[in-house]
């Protein structure tokens, strides 16, 4: 990867959710109108200010909704002027604060059909608090999600759990009138696709495969700001500069490949059987 976003072992606040405060991560705007407000330096979760309501991709953990909540506070956003959010993929640090939000704000959930149904089979023996929640629109690849000055086109991108879901949208600066191109991958963890995980939860290895076909297809993709799920997926937290409105340094088109191609490399390497 480049040296700029090159990635890093993960910080691991998930491994202490008790004294998660150890992790906070100020807000800071990572596009034109897109901000980083996870409250921590592990999970990402985006807000989005569409100019019509805000929309907000992935919730963290119930543990951390405080400092999420105090994050959009902080960049002077009402979280009860959340209109929509956007769950990545069904694991309980990407979505158990959907619930709390959708109760405070009336937001509409939206998630992938596939990963719904996964979400409940397979709940993960994680120490977080585990927050049902129900879905009010499935994600559908042929049809936009739109509110404001977003159109959010997604794609069903299987692997990491087998409905992970990615984000892709355009974002345009009135200040210089650029316009972005901005991409998030919603899962590329790889320890799912080993063989033994796969096999523990009755899934196919095709979804490592299927995984890898599909980033070799999206790395392709003109993307200027990479939005990584989790921020040691590019080593965000060190690129985030003094002035937390400044966006421009995130600015690279080599994130979002150099990102998939790592990925595709070390799971590849799982199955040295098929890919040599």
């Amino acid at each position: 990867m480049s040296e700029k976003f090159h990635r890093i072992p993960s910080p691991g606040a998930l491994r202490n959710v008790n004294r998660i405060w150890d992790y906070y991560l100020e807000p800071f705007r990572i596009a034109p109108h897109v901000y980083s407000v996870g409250g921590n330096n592990d999970v990402a979760i985006y807000l989005l200010d569409s100019g019509d309501g805000l929309i907000l991709i992935d919730t963290g953990m119930a543990e951390i909704l405080y400092l999420v909540i105090d994050s959009i506070h902080r960049l002077g956003y009402d979280p009860r002027d959340i209109k929509k959010i956007l769950i990545s993929h069904g694991h309980g640090d990407h979505y158990n604060g959907a619930r709390f939000l959708q109760e405070m704000s009336g937001a509409k959930i939206y998630m992938s059909d596939i990963d719904y149904q996964f979400m409940k089979d397979h709940p993960i023996d994680m120490p977080w608090i585990e927050t049902p929640f129900e879905v009010d629109e499935y994600f559908d690849d042929n049809t936009t999600i739109d509110l404001g000055r977003f159109s959010i086109r997604t794609m069903l991108t299987p692997g990491h759990t087998p409905g992970t879901t990615s984000f892709f949208f355009d974002d345009t600066d009135e200040e210089d009138n650029k316009t972005y191109h901005v991409a998030m991958h919603g899962g590329v963890g790889a320890d799912m696709m080993r063989k033994d995980y796969l096999a523990k939860l009755g899934l196919s290895e095709e979804y490592a495969h299927r995984f890898i076909s599909d980033c070799e297809k999206l790395k392709s993709r003109e993307i200027d700001i990479c939005l990584p799920s989790h921020l040691n997926q590019i080593n965000l937290v060190a690129n985030i500069p003094e002035d937390k409105t400044d966006y421009h340094n995130f600015v690279d088109q080599t994130a979002w490949p150099d990102l998939l191609q790592e990925r595709i490399d070390v799971i590849k390497g799982f199955y040295p059987e098929i890919y040599g």
